[in-house]
């Protein structure tokens, strides 16, 4: 059971249940570190513990990835002990950067200029404290796609030059003009900018940014609901549209928390962290990016530590270093999947919902400014009005990419739309299928030839390398790398081929002599090593004596039981089976006043409206707080300002 991978847990169960109950034996008394015993003596961890020796083993596996040539995936590695001059490694740092063929052919396709890249570091993946860093993609269809992979002792920037040195070396040219999107940390971007030039822009991901406005409210001397009068007030600023209505609340905002005692030392914390640099987060400063988050990124990581590593804390980094193979197999075949079959996505989920808010628009709220061109449909409010425009070509080589919507007939590069869902989101917002459904608009707008684009931008980074290099501080570095960025990459990969490639060389090939050929080729590399001296020649008899006994293993292997070849008809219905129900009635709660939760539209347009202080937020007859963010009519008004 244990040979074919069966799991721990359920080959105890069968152990236990299979003994003798008559009397204790044997069989009563296995635990989890007998099977781990046989695991080791039998050598079944095949592909995962090379050697018990962690460093050894992880040393063992780059050895052996890099015999596979083109397949490799290691592009550089540094261990502890030796230092790299040439990168400016100290001698007790570790470095190990994973990049595989697959993810370079992806990344030579996905990437153009202005395309978003994602860049961030999780910890937990090893019993070191090293930190693997990703370096994300957004494919077509909006989801993740992760570009390379490092592990590090250190996340600064030193080694994020490194990092992305690595990568550039590989990739063939630096990717210039991109939008990058990280956490409130400058180590990435002073590292991209050093290798990759100054990206197109720089932004913070919501996320990060949310979290830590919630972990700073302990700087407000208030209670709870101050604290979430204030959370939601920063909410309702960082979703305006309006660049100069942003500007004048956020200088409201910042006088009116300023001047009160309470909330002195938030004013001074958001004033140094967020007040001076807006752009880089305010949703008004990234409309027309489509970029509102990296949580793909996050996301990748919590499926590589709750699924691939099965939710369990890995000390070993050969062990992690596996996970991670098995991921970036599940990544690419789920590549594969939606090049040439499709893939149905939250995205395409979201295009539908919004479809059938579009059909609920009344005619009369659609206005045609110019035909097929140019369309104004109202909003909710009389004085909110979005533009729909048609675009006049289209980023791909057909007239639809994988993100459209059926009945439309209209993928998310067809219209764009000034409202705040579609300058944020990839996405096709409800004013456009308002629009496709009650105008018809004839649909104009031309394809690229992406061929021509993808070798004009690829001609175009290659050209831009010198005057990127301008923006380098560290000329030692990167001086004698420019003969290898030219060298590395001449020519576009496919990445169909290099997906089936890769595939093929994990398949075992059913050719007896080929595999004798290649053991006795192996057995006399090793009996030469061996008399080189005793050391190493007690290491191969233990490997041996592995060997020997994980085939003793494989013989006897239980065979599966054959499929059932029995065929029911395809439109049978199932049987209703029993099932358990609750009969507990469920009563709607009541949300707490004073939690730091999103504020809805109606709060967010009484919290911007006090800031000019002529409604009180925090202060009326029909409460008995002090610090009240509801406005209700009739209320009497008994403070002048906000907080």
């Amino acid at each position: 059971m244990l040979a074919i991978g069966i799991p721990f847990d359920d080959v105890l169960d069968k152990v236990h249940s299979s003994a003798d109950n008559t009397s204790v034996s044997r069989l009563h008394l296995v635990t989890k570190q007998d099977l781990k015993n046989i695991m080791r003596d039998f050598n079944l961890c095949k592909g995962i513990r090379i050697a018990s020796n962690d460093a050894d083993s992880v040393a063992a596996w780059i050895e052996q990835n890099r015999a596979d040539g083109d397949q490799c995936l290691v592009r550089y590695v540094k261990f502890q002990g030796a230092a790299d001059e040439e990168r400016n490694m100290r001698e007790d740092d570790f470095m190990l950067i994973i990049m595989s063929e697959t993810q370079l052919a992806v990344l030579q396709k996905l990437y153009k200029p202005n395309s978003e890249v994602a860049l961030d570091s999780t910890h937990g993946t090893n019993g070191y404290d090293y930190q693997l860093t990703t370096l994300m993609l957004i494919d077509e269809h909006g989801e993740g796609f992760p570009a390379a992979f490092c592990f590090s002792n250190r996340v600064d920037e030193r080694a994020m030059i490194t990092f992305l040195s690595v990568c550039k070396e590989n990739i063939g040219w630096p990717m210039i003009s991109a939008i990058l999107m990280t956490d409130d940390a400058d180590v990435y971007f002073n590292a991209w900018s050093q290798v990759m030039g100054q990206p197109a822009v720089r932004l913070l991901c919501t996320w990060h940014i949310d979290r830590a406005w919630r972990k700073n409210m302990n700087k407000i001397k208030g209670d709870s609901t101050l604290k979430a009068t204030i959370y939601k007030t920063l909410r309702a600023l960082l979703e305006l549209s309006d660049k100069a209505t942003f500007a004048q609340k956020l200088h409201e905002f910042m006088e009116v928390a300023a001047a009160d005692a309470k909330t002195a030392n938030f004013a001074d914390y958001f004033k140094k962290e967020y007040a001076s640099r807006p752009e880089v987060w305010a949703f008004c400063h990234r409309l027309g990016l489509q970029v509102h988050h990296n949580m793909h990124l996050e996301a990748l990581h919590r499926v590589l530590k709750h699924v691939f590593m099965s939710g369990r804390k890995v000390r070993r980094l050969d062990c992690s270093i596996h996970a991670l193979l098995r991921l970036m197999r599940m990544k690419m075949h789920d590549r594969l999947l939606k090049v040439h079959k499709g893939k149905w996505t939250r995205h395409l989920l979201g295009i539908r919902n919004r479809h059938q808010k579009g059909l609920t628009f009344d005619p009369h709220m659609v206005t045609v400014v110019e035909p097929n061109t140019t369309y104004a449909v109202k909003g909710r409010t009389k004085e909110n009005v979005y533009l729909v425009e048609q675009s006049n070509t289209v980023p791909h080589d057909s007239l639809r990419c994988p993100l459209y919507c059926q009945p439309c007939g209209v993928c998310i590069h067809t219209f764009s739309c000034t409202c705040i869902d579609f300058g944020l989101r990839s996405t096709v917002c409800k004013h456009i299928h308002a629009v496709v459904n009650i105008c018809k608009p004839v649909i104009t707008c031309t394809p690229d030839n992406s061929k021509c684009e993808q070798s004009t931008d690829t001609a175009d980074m290659t050209s831009s390398v010198e005057c990127t290099n301008d923006c380098v501080e560290d000329e030692n570095i990167l001086a004698g790398s420019e003969e290898v960025i030219f060298a590395t990459r001449s020519v576009q990969l496919n990445e169909t081929n290099v997906i089936l490639d890769s595939i093929a060389s994990r398949n075992p090939v059913d050719d007896l002599q080929r595999y004798i050929s290649l053991s006795e080729s192996y057995w006399s590399s090793i009996r030469a090593d061996m008399n080189d001296s005793v050391e190493i020649a007690s290491a191969a008899c233990d490997k041996l004596a592995g060997l020997k006994a994980y085939i003793s293993a494989l013989k006897c292997k239980p065979q599966l039981p054959p499929l059932s070849q029995e065929r029911e008809p395809g439109n049978k219905k199932v049987l209703q089976q029993r099932r358990f129900f609750s009969t507990k009635r469920t009563t709607k709660k009541r949300k707490a006043e004073a939690t730091l939760s999103k504020p809805d539209k109606k709060e967010k347009n009484a919290l911007l409206e006090s800031l000019s202080g002529n409604v009180a937020v925090v202060y009326t007859n029909a409460m008995d707080t002090d610090h009240d963010y509801h406005v209700c009519p009739g209320d009497h008004v008994a403070f002048e300002h906000s907080y």
